[in-house]
């Protein structure tokens, strides 16, 4: 039996709902004939054992109608089928290029005909397409009589292609099944990277690896540093050396270095360990490390959720603390990605673009405007990243806020998708869920009080109805889950959440005649604590104060003279010290951070954004300005000599987001700007700034 059959197979035997032919030509990338062939081999293989067959659902699909019992025999007996050897034109390409990037043996193509069974012509075309695939990287192929095909080429660029084509030939790794349960491609992978060094490295990373919190990103940084270890086993080292290695010998990642040398007994130069702890921290999601990716990361979440509430309608703002933060997470991630062009496959990719297109379009639109800051483009596999997380929250907008069932939803796909996967069950059914878990998580069962699972891999037999469902949902997977639910309708609950609001439409009332229509201080305190008592919580990180709010009139400093861009920085954040908002070590920290990365902070024409980290030295959220008389050069010639600088002291994520909004409204209005750096009165400055009526 063919190992695509095979596949098919496994797939049929994984799910519990019928599935039609275009959805399997989509996933197996043949035509509908194809399958109906493939289906009709395996009703042969079932006949001769026994075993119930895929029958067709009228209107619905395929589906084999046996017990969980009965496919386990089947899965059982499917394990000793002999699978044939013969390579597609994609698995001999992948197998060539493991071969001479892993091999410790000389790869020989008079060798590989043999081992493929194919002719020398069929392979001077292999190697023809292997040659152009080198091409975009700068790498050739040379081939001697003795050493074989060997890739001529940066050793970097040469790593970086390898990592990419196992994610494009490979896709998403299982580390857990035994090597005779893969799928061919990744057999093939196995064979030149050990299936062990990949599952200790995988242990190694969850052990020391705290900062990366999605299983996607742990096994693409898996895979990366396995080619590592292996190329340099193989003594093929950097050649070129770089100066920019500038990596913290104490962090996760450099510990799980260390650690990754020491059990394969690999000792490298300190070059070569500053490469691989540099690359690894560029799949980094979750902390923002350098002031570089602090300012470009907030600038751009910001940027982004505006352009897309703005081109979809959907209001994101109401949710924008919790996306903010976690696309500030993901932006800083991206940027250093992008910068050292490394790709992060998304095996989701193709459900993303099909059942979140609109979305999806708008992100790739706001790339393409970004392209020409950006050292790289910005891959469709990032894009749908983002999607993930505007999707997940477009979900929870839209969905009802009552519920009928309680279930836990089971996946392995990482935290965004499996977060997508529940606000979409939210969305569009009554259901509410309980948890989200993952494969080794099913102790967890115990404690929870819930009605249904849905999970996107086979589960054990278990007390409540299990639906096994794809990780991204398609609206074609709808009518399963309503007939799932129809058939469970016994489990569901009913939930009340009418709160009679009387006594608290009164409270208000006379909160509001005290008042006299203006919300002061304590009337402020008295709305809060009147929410309080009605069991109501104010989300304070959602009270963000504006730019006027905070700005105040000894915060604007007017046509100041400084003889450098340091002293700039001091005259800027001097009304800050003076109100002990910012300590002396804040402004030390804003030099230094321009000393060490260049003049990022300058965000705009004539316009700089001093600023450092939190913990540097703030004691309370405030901001304060200068304008310059004469402007001063940073070095960044694009943006031109600074003219006025904002000083910002934050002492969160979060709490300055209108603040900064406000920054970038400002950037894009090059009259007021100049306007603004003309002033000679802090009223006037006030009033172009804020757009009020001038009182002069």
């Amino acid at each position: 039996m063919r190992t695509r059959t095979i596949e098919l197979f496994k797939k049929f035997i994984s799910i519990d709902y019928p599935i039609t032919s275009e959805m399997l030509s989509e996933e197996f990338q043949i035509s509908a004939r194809t399958i109906r062939n493939e289906i009709q081999e395996i009703n042969e293989f079932l006949t001769q054992r026994q075993f119930p067959l895929i029958s067709t659902v009228r209107s619905k699909g395929f589906i084999i109608n046996a017990t969980q019992d009965q496919k386990q025999l089947i899965h059982n007996a499917l394990l000793g089928v002999p699978t044939s050897s013969i390579l597609s034109k994609d698995e001999r390409q992948f197998d060539l290029l493991l071969s001479i990037a892993f091999s410790a043996s000389p790869t020989i193509l008079s060798h590989k005909e043999s081992i493929f069974f194919v002719s020398k012509s069929v392979l001077d075309e292999d190697i023809r397409k292997l040659k152009a695939r080198l091409k975009k990287y700068d790498i050739e192929l040379s081939s001697q009589p003795k050493s074989g095909m060997q890739f001529v080429g940066l050793e970097r660029s040469i790593r970086l292609m390898m990592y990419e084509a196992i994610n494009q030939f490979a896709g998403n790794l299982e580390f857990d099944k035994p090597l005779n349960e893969l799928s061919l491609i990744q057999q093939l992978l196995f064979n030149y990277i050990p299936q062990s060094l990949i599952c200790d490295l995988l242990k190694l990373a969850h052990q020391t690896i705290s900062q990366i919190h999605d299983e996607i990103y742990i096994q693409q940084l898996v895979v990366f540093t396995a080619i590592w270890v292996i190329r340099n086993q193989q003594q093929h080292h950097l050649t070129m050396i770089r100066t920019d290695f500038n990596n913290n010998d104490l962090g996760e990642i450099a510990k799980f270095i260390h650690l990754v040398c020491r059990h394969v007994a690999l000792q490298v130069n300190r070059q070569e360990q500053q490469y691989i702890i540099y690359m690894l921290e560029a799949f980094n999601t979750k902390d923002i490390n350098n002031y570089i990716e602090w300012v470009n990361a907030q600038l751009l979440a910001i940027k982004l959720v505006n352009y897309v509430e703005e081109k979809t309608q959907i209001p994101f703002s109401t949710k924008q603390e919790q996306l903010y933060e976690n696309l500030c997470k993901h932006l800083a991630g991206l940027i250093a990605r992008v910068s050292n062009n490394i790709h992060i496959i998304n095996p989701l990719l193709d459900n993303i673009k099909q059942n979140y297109g609109a979305i999806y379009s708008v992100i790739a639109m706001f790339m393409q405007e970004l392209e020409t800051t950006l050292t790289h483009k910005v891959s469709d596999d990032e894009i749908a990243f983002l999607t993930i997380h505007f999707s997940t929250f477009a979900s929870a907008i839209n969905q009802e806020r009552s519920y009928y069932f309680k279930a836990v939803v089971f996946c392995d796909h990482g935290i965004a998708t499996s977060n997508l996967l529940a606000e979409t069950l939210k969305e569009f059914f009554n259901i509410d869920v309980l948890a989200i878990l993952g494969r080794n998580d099913q102790n967890l069962l115990a404690q929870l009080d819930f009605d249904l699972i849905f999970s996107t891999f086979p589960l054990p037999h278990l007390a409540h109805p299990v639906l096994v469902l794809e990780p991204i949902l398609k609206e074609k997977n709808h009518p399963i889950i309503t007939d799932f639910l129809a058939k469970h309708r016994a489990n569901q609950r009913v939930v009340n959440n009418l709160v009679d609001a009387t006594d608290l439409f009164y409270s208000l009332v006379d909160l509001i005649q005290q008042s006299g229509g203006i919300v002061s201080a304590p009337i402020y305190n008295q709305l809060e604590k009147c929410l309080a008592i009605n069991n109501l919580k104010i989300n304070k990180r959602k009270i963000q104060p504006m730019l006027k709010d905070i700005l105040t009139d000894n915060d604007i400093i007017l046509q100041q003279d400084s003889s450098n861009w340091q002293q700039a920085i001091k005259i800027a954040a001097e009304p800050l010290l003076k109100k002990q908002f910012i300590l002396p070590s804040y402004i030390d920290a804003m030099i230094t951070s321009v000393e060490q990365y260049g003049p990022y902070i300058v965000i705009g024409k004539n316009l700089a954004l001093a600023h450092a980290r939190p913990e540097d030295g703030v004691n309370q959220l405030g901001v304060s300005v200068v304008t310059l008389r004469h402007p001063v050069d940073f070095g960044n010639s694009e943006m031109g000599p600074v003219k006025i600088i904002f000083c910002l002291a934050a002492i969160d994520s979060f709490s300055h987001l209108n603040i900064m909004r406000s920054l970038i409204e400002l950037i894009n209005d090059e009259q007021k700007l100049e306007s603004l750096t003309m002033c000679h009165s802090v009223q006037q400055f006030k009033n172009i700034l804020f757009n009020e009526p001038n009182s002069d």
